[in-house]
This record gives structure tokens, sequence and C-alpha cells, in this order.
């Protein structure tokens, strides 16, 4: 380390014992509907930002790489993973499987692992988005077409922009029979109508234009419609439908899913060693109990970073160099890490029980470091304060330094990790801000968060 320093003009400044946080009020509860409103548009940002062609797979060391999957036979054989990631996409649809086959719909994406520990991405494909007003008093199940016409059009004309070029904002109406839960209704179930939209975004408008009595229905004219259920994530509802919870693992039976393949469309999106394609009915969710409480050999990869400072100053990514990067990886279930190493810029003395991976150039380390990171493929990633500070830093240093592969970070190959800065803001909380940082398939669990 002392060499190390000597390396450097001024004064060395640990990244670890400089990592600060904003939060100063951390027992105070968060506000659920902001935060999922703020995740929702953060989201859209990052899809619209990230697009890029990330660079291909390396595999340059067995102990790095995962093993090689035996061939998969979607007529003979089932898959089973256990999902650790899951989000949502806007796609096109595919032949064969449910849904909306006209314009853009959105799918589902799994991340998992196998219990042999092979990768996974499911595409889940025909799940919508919906929610539910009170059917309006004597309302006829014939007037459901003449219900979605005039909202349709009302959504469409509302639309600022229209880039996924929607013509059926509106899939479906339908009238279900449901029980409120606002108030007391001696257990008393009445019809609501249930309004199903072609993409989650929809859902705002829709519930806004109907609240605020713009959509004027023949036989029922302009009132206001009081919406159930429209701010649920998208996520939760799938979860919440098919039966999934947190980490549960799912089957695909066989001749129910496709493989994907570079021969044949739809090709592979992701870097995981298995992909596929499964209609949202047409898969089974396990309770994690019995067999189905194990854990499938997540690999976590735990990293630090060191950056050389100047005296007095906390570091910046455009001016002040990272120095290391330590890592340890492990497999879940393991005693012992498999993997530790220290990328270094420059040399530095030998550590015990560490390969040291040493590079005369900035931008060669930082760009070796990424290819690390998607040849070892980690399923999660940790270290204290790593959104705010590490992963962040990493990549702005790298942005000043042009490494251009280097922020393609997740398991979607096209796809970049970008920095989304968030504000929260409440009685309860206060203001806090934190960053977002999309790792497709990678979770984040950062210890000071």
């Amino acid at each position: 380390m002392n060499g190390k320093r000597k390396s450097f003009p001024g004064r060395f400044q640990s990244s670890q014992s400089n990592k600060r946080s904003r939060r100063d009020d951390d027992n105070e509860p968060l506000d659920f509907e902001a935060e999922l409103a703020l995740m929702d548009s953060v989201e859209e940002e990052i899809q619209l930002e990230s697009q890029g062609e990330g660079p291909e797979n390396l595999s340059t060391s067995s102990k790095w790489s995962r093993p090689t999957p035996p061939p998969l036979n979607p007529e003979k054989d089932s898959l089973v993973f256990q999902q650790l990631d899951i989000a949502h996409y806007i796609g096109q649809p595919l032949a064969g499987m449910p849904g909306s086959q006209i314009g853009s719909v959105p799918v589902m994406q799994m991340f998992g692992i196998t219990m042999e520990g092979y990768s996974v991405m499911c595409h889940v494909h025909g799940f919508t988005p919906y929610f539910f007003i009170p059917a309006p008093t004597n309302f006829k199940t014939e007037h459901c077409q003449i219900f979605q016409e005039v909202l349709n059009k009302a959504v469409i004309a509302d639309m600022r922009s229209n880039k996924d070029g929607i013509t059926q904002a509106v899939l479906a109406v339908g009238v279900v029979i449901k029980e409120s839960i606002y108030g007391y209704h001696v257990n008393r179930k009445v019809p609501f109508l249930k309004i199903t939209m072609a993409l989650p975004r929809l859902i705002a408008p829709a519930k806004r234009l109907l609240e605020t009595g713009v959509v004027n229905v023949p036989s029922y004219g302009s009132r206001a419609y009081q919406p159930y259920e429209s701010n649920i994530d998208f996520e939760i509802r799938f979860m919440v439908d098919t039966g999934i919870v947190g980490c549960s693992w799912i089957e695909l039976p066989p001749k129910k899913y496709q493989v994907r393949s570079k021969d044949n469309a739809p090709s592979p999106i992701s870097r995981c060693q298995i992909e596929v394609d499964v209609a949202w009915d047409s898969f089974i969710s396990y309770p994690p109990e019995g067999e189905w409480a194990k854990v499938a050999p997540f690999r976590i990869l735990s990293f630090d970073i060191e950056c050389a400072g100047r005296k007095g100053i906390f570091p910046e990514p455009e001016k002040d160099p990272v120095i290391q990067i330590a890592n340890m990886v492990i497999r879940q279930g393991e005693k012992d890490p498999f993997i530790r190493n220290v990328f270094t810029l420059n040399s530095c003395a030998p550590i015990v029980g560490s390969q040291v991976l040493s590079y005369m150039k900035e931008n060669q380390m930082l760009e070796k470091w990424a290819d690390f990171v998607r040849e070892v493929d980690p399923d999660i990633i940790t270290g204290y304060n790593i959104q705010n500070f590490d992963i962040t830093y990493l990549i702005n240093r790298a942005k000043t330094l042009n490494v251009k592969p280097f922020p393609f970070l997740g398991r979607v190959i096209n796809r970049a990790s970008v920095i989304k800065n968030s504000m929260i803001q409440s009685k309860q909380m206060g203001r806090r801000e934190n960053k977002f940082i999309n790792t497709e398939g990678r979770i984040q669990f950062d210890l000071l968060l």
C-alpha cells in the first residue's frame, strides 16, 4: 500500500472512509406511492438513455466463468430456476403467445438461476395492466364495447406523443363482481368495470380522464369515476396474479416454452446462458415451502474501490483516479469465496490469498474490471454505499476516460448502466436524494441503504 500511495501526488484518501450518506432520517417511513411513481419515471428515462451496443461475452478463466449448461430440449425437458429479479420492457408481440398482437406490448422479464448454477432470462408474454372503476347504475354488459371505444378515443387524444405507435390504448372493458374495502357494505358485492390497458404507463391518463369526468359515454353521460387499484406497480400486479413471491422457484413445463438461439428469431438479448419465452399462464410458481425452500447457488460479488484524492478534497471522478478495485465472489451456500482479487493501478505489494491484477493505465484497468464483472456474471452485487458512491464513481470515471464498453454491467447486452438522481420529499421523511443505477438481472444490495 505504501508503494501505491507514492505513485500519486497529494494525499491518498480512502473511499471507504469518505463514503457519505445524505440520509439523516433513516427511521422515517417511505412514502409508498411517491416511491412507486418515482421508480416508474426513472425506469422510463433509463430505458430511453441506456440503449447502446454492448461488448460480447468473454471467457478467459474457467474459475471466473459459469459452467456450460447441457442442451435443453423444450419438447421433453422442464426448466426450473429460482427467480431473483422481475421487471418489464416494452417490446413487440410474439406469434403464438397471448395478449395483444397490435403495436407495442409489455413483456415481463424474469432473471434467475438453476440449482446447477446456470443463469436464465425468461420473457413472459401476454400479461396486461388493468384497474377497476365502479360500474354506472344499471350498467349493461352489452355497453362494454362502447365504453371501451369512448375511453380509448379519449386516451389517444390525450397523448402528447405516441412514440410507441399505439392505436388501441384500451384493450378490453368487462364487468366483474367485487367488494370494495372502503366503508361498510355488509359484505355486499357490486359490479365493477375491469379496464385493461395496452401499456402500464397508460393507466395514469385513463385514471385521470375518468376521475375528472371527461369521458362521455352514451346512455351514461359525463361523470366522475373513482378508480380502484390504479396505483399498483406493474411487477407487483404480475407477481400477485401469478402467485409469485420474492425469490420463488419457477418451473416451465415441457412444450410450454421456446428457447432462444442466435440462429432463430427472436434472438437472445441477454448474457444469460439460457434464454426462453413463455406465456404468462403457462408456468408454475412454487411457494417457498418444503423442497422449494432451497436456495440456488447465487453468485454474490462484493467490491470496494479506492481513489487517489487531492489533499483536503473529496475525490471527484472528473479529476481523481481510481487506483484499486478489490473483489470477492462467493456462491450462496458455500463457506469461502472462490474468487479474491484486486485490480490495481501500477503495482502494489502481494496480498496473501488474493490475486493481484496490475495495469499501467487506468482506462485499461477499468475496462478489464468491467470484463471481469460480465464474465463472473454475479446475481447480486453488494458493498457499502455502492449506489451513491462506488458504482456511480466508476461509471463517471470511465466516461471521463472514454472507456466505452465499461457501462454495460447488466445482463441485457445492449443496455448500458446509467445514473439517475432521485429526490423524494414528504412531511414524514423530509428530503432525500439517492441514485438509481440499472444493472438488469443483477440485484444491488447496498449495505448502507
